[in-house]
């Protein structure tokens, strides 16, 4: 999961690599090599926060030599004395191995959940849920694959290695998407001996890119974050043994978008970046994760460059979020299935809930207080006060501490380098003590040139973009504004709008800020008004920029003004390009958004009427249509409204219909794949449609007795003529209850009953009921596959159907025994004038069948 384990262990005062190249080397020992040596020990502390060395101490190790071996010329050596340096080579990766086994089976293998809290942590095996991801080879032509897979299947993930030239991969995702656990379950299946893949590796190095420089050695860092100062191996024993051995040894580096240098210079790199790009350890196998804005420089010439393999991180699906949360509540699984509930009520919770960070944020939440927040911001800043009051403080310290260090974090995302690391000295030290207590910072010893300084971090880039924004909001008040005075005289910007127009310089810069834009407007009207006229100003006004990037705004700014829950709407969103013609919405964020907008415009006689500029409109894959029914009545113009894959909640469909039954221009209402819960409850609204032309309800589970209950709502809608139950499947093998339904819409010209799991018994019944149909001219029986092999029992009911212009049969499985009956029977059909018969493979030579029809047109 997104929240990290704890994966060092005890730390050591690295050798200089140039000392190390002075002393002697093992390959000289002779049957019972010793090593003494004199460390400068700076102490060791285990946990997480330990002292992080990147530097170089003073180092005397000496190798002491038994006397037939002293002095020998390698070339000299006996072979079995060259036998057992390689059993010395061996036993260095034994031993170097078993201190990473257990260390990440130890300290390593626990994922930290309440960062405030040290001992509020889960074994990973018992909370790790695998994730969703897509790989592709890094080349410009290559294609994502198709197949997603999981986190935990490395063999389709990294198949080939380690047989592949292909020994390098980037693994990205965005922030808390779940990079560094699934790093840290790489390594705990590796100890464990878990995964095939895995085994082939003797050795695996787990390492935190965010103590690393670009200067940084790997087998320097490789001591200070994993074997520590007593470990018993020497550098230059371990450099040694994966020189030797790189095919058998995989490194995962771990956030190179928090690597301590920004800027880079290829000629300051030290081994790990050199690594990266093949120049020094190119056979060892390795995976750097990082967020997709450093994809670029990674793939760089002096980096990683082709041939690597991508890996996205796509994050949690609907099952996945239910799993981690049952397993975050083992010990409580009814409050686990409340909270499934009600994130899956929530629109806001559903657009996040997929990031396994605010998932986490979110369980954490619903523990204390057993309910969630509506925005955004709101989520943010529960989250927040609950880690403050956990440790003891107030929401009042909790607001004024975040207020404090978000100048700080702010001025990490307005220089040029965004910064995401910074010194003590750059907080004000109350807030700063506060804030580490909470678990809203974390704080790394960090010794360079034997001289030690605190590096201090925000526990996640979300929360830094939430503190720089709730700091940004707090000045803005204060801030005087753009303002002309006299002739040519221009007061200055304030501190707002000077860092609001670092932030907005390009459209780049107000997407990647978003998040800091939406929390600055978090229940704020006047910043969200300021922010949003700014955007509109900038990116807006000129014609002259490409059309997506108003498309972009528009949708940023929709977001900060339901972030501010305004009860006002600026002028510039309620433009045609907010409230157009055809309003299509495809998931929870846009439908949230506009459900809110809606709310508002109808509260508001003057803007009201904007609402019968809608003449379409469309939702689909959202969690639920609640809310939407207020606003659609006001649509006087609305002729289409389309329903697609909402599981409806019982009654919202009912109240949509009604809100509709004033509409005299609705000509078509589709509902496809969306729970309807029962005819009985909404057909009878259907009536009230008089202008309805085309009804579709479509893979909505339709039992036999809902079709009693439609027809009688539109037994008496002349205008209706157009009727499809398409992909109800729980109408097969049932049509003797419910087909006698039919004759009563008695002014349908069109029926579709495709892919309904119709079988040879069901024809009977169907061909009889359209004989009575005295308008139907078209029957769509397409995709009913058991119809296929069986035409003998079923097509001479078809002549029943005596109005019949058009038949589809197509996708029907239909073979070429099955032709002759057809042709017979349809021959007796004296209207049919087109027999549809596409996709069914089985049917051999067209130009032989056509013959069997001659006086129809037949479409294969």
């Amino acid at each position: 999961m997104a929240a990290q384990s704890e994966a060092a262990c005890q730390t050591a005062v690295p050798t200089t690599m140039q000392q190390e190249a002075q002393v002697p080397t093992p390959s000289a020992a002779t049957d019972s090599p010793k090593q003494t040596g004199a460390i400068g020990n700076m102490g060791t502390v285990s946990g997480r926060n330990n002292p992080i060395i990147t530097g170089s101490g003073e180092v005397t190790v000496t190798y002491n030599l038994s006397s037939d071996g002293a002095g020998v010329n390698p070339q000299s050596q006996k072979p079995d004395q060259v036998s057992r340096v390689g059993d010395l080579n061996q036993e260095v990766g034994n031993k170097a191995r078993d201190l990473l086994r257990k260390c990440y089976k130890t300290t390593g293998s626990y994922v930290q959940l309440n960062p405030g809290v040290p001992d509020d942590q889960r074994p990973i095996v018992g909370i790790y849920t695998k994730l969703r991801v897509r790989t592709k080879k890094g080349t410009a032509e290559e294609e994502y694959s198709e197949e997603t897979v999981y986190s935990t299947e490395y063999d389709k993930i990294f198949k080939d290695w380690p047989e592949t030239e292909f020994n390098r991969a980037i693994l990205f995702g965005i922030g808390g998407v779940g990079k560094s656990t699934i790093f840290d379950k790489i390594a705990y299946d590796w100890a464990d001996e878990a995964c095939e893949i895995l085994k082939r590796f003797k050795l695996v190095f787990l390492l935190k890119m965010y103590a690393l420089f670009q200067e940084s050695d790997l087998v320097d860092s490789i001591f200070d974050q994993l074997l520590g100062v007593k470990s018993g191996v020497a550098k230059v024993e371990l450099d040694k043994f994966i020189q030797d051995n790189s095919n058998k040894v995989l490194i995962l580096l771990d956030g190179f978008d928090e690597m301590r240098t920004k800027t880079l210079d290829a000629a300051s790199f030290g081994s790990i970046l050199k690594a990266l790009s093949r120049t020094e350890y190119r056979d060892c196998f390795i995976i750097v994760s990082t967020r997709p804005s450093h994809l670029e420089t990674l793939m760089s010439k002096s980096l990683v460059r082709n041939p690597c393999t991508h890996v996205e991180v796509l994050g949690f699906t609907k099952e996945d979020v239910n799993e981690y949360i049952l397993k975050f509540y083992c010990e409580d699984p009814d409050s686990g299935s409340a909270l499934i509930q009600n994130i899956e009520k929530s629109n806001t919770l559903l657009d996040f809930y997929t990031n396994p960070m605010l998932l986490l944020l979110m369980c954490l939440l619903w523990r204390e207080k057993k309910q969630l927040p509506e925005t955004t911001s709101r989520l943010f800043t529960e989250a927040v006060d609950y880690m403050f009051t956990r440790k003891g403080y107030s929401s009042e310290d909790a607001s004024k501490t975040v207020i404090a260090i978000g100048k700080t974090a702010l001025s990490g995302f307005v220089s040029a380098d965004q910064n995401f690391s910074f010194q003590k000295d750059e907080f004000e030290q109350n807030a700063l003590d506060l804030a580490l207590k909470a678990g809203i910072l974390t704080q790394q010893r960090v010794i360079k040139n034997l001289k030690c300084q605190n590096n201090i971090q925000f526990m996640h880039t979300t929360i830094q973009e939430y503190c720089a924004g709730k700091y940004l909001q707090s000045v803005h008040m204060s801030n005087p504004g753009f303002v002309k005075h006299m002739v040519y005289k221009v007061v200055p910007f304030g501190e707002f709008q000077n860092n609001l127009r670092q932030l907005c310089q390009t459209i780049e810069g107000v997407v990647s800020n978003d998040f800091l834009l939406r929390f600055c407007c978090g229940d704020n009207e006047k910043c969200m008004t300021d922010i949003v006229r700014l955007l509109d100003r900038k990116f807006n006004k000129d014609r002259h920029k490409p059309r997506y990037q108003s498309y972009v705004i528009q949708l940023i700014s929709r977001h900060c003004f339901f972030e501010s829950q305004s009860k006002k709407i600026p002028q510039c969103l309620t433009s045609d390009s907010l409230i157009p013609s055809n309003i299509k919405v495809n998931n929870n964020t846009d439908v949230r958004i506009l459900r809110y907008l809606l709310k508002i415009i109808c509260r508001s006689e003057v803007q009201v009427p904007q609402l019968s500029r809608i003449e379409t409109l469309k939702v689909s894959e959202v969690s639920s249509v609640s809310g939407l029914a207020f606003a659609v009545g006001y649509m006087k113009n609305l002729s289409h409204v389309m329903l697609w894959s909402c599981p409806l909640v019982k009654g919202e469909l009912e109240k949509i219909l009604s809100s509709l039954k004033c509409n005299y221009l609705l000509t078509s209402l589709d509902i496809d794949n969306c729970n309807t819960l029962g005819a009985v409850e909404w057909a009878p609204h259907i009536k009230h449609l008089a202008s309805l032309k085309k009804l579709a309800v479509s893979g909505c589970k339709l039992q036999s007795t809902d079709i009693a209950h439609i027809a009688s709502a539109v037994h008496d809608m002349p205008k209706l003529t157009d009727l499809s139950l398409s992909l109800n499947k729980t109408l097969g093998e049932s049509a003797d209850l419910w087909a006698k339904e039919l004759p009563k819409m008695t002014h349908l010209n069109q029926l579709d009953l495709g892919y309904c799991h119709l079988t040879q018994s069901d024809i009977p019944h169907i061909a009889s009921a359209v004989g009575n149909m005295p308008r139907l001219t078209e029957l769509n029986l397409c995709g009913n596959c058991s119809l296929g092999e069986c035409a003998v029992l079923w097509a001479k009911d078809l002549p029943k159907m005596k109005r019949l212009n058009k038949l589809h049969l197509g996708n029907c499985d239909l073979t070429q025994s099955d032709i002759p009956h057809i042709a017979s029977a349809v021959g007796n059909m004296h209207r049919l004038t087109e027999l549809y018969l596409f996709y069914n493979k089985a049917l051999g030579r067209r130009d032989k069948l056509h013959s069997l029809f001659p006086s129809l047109r037949v479409i294969f």
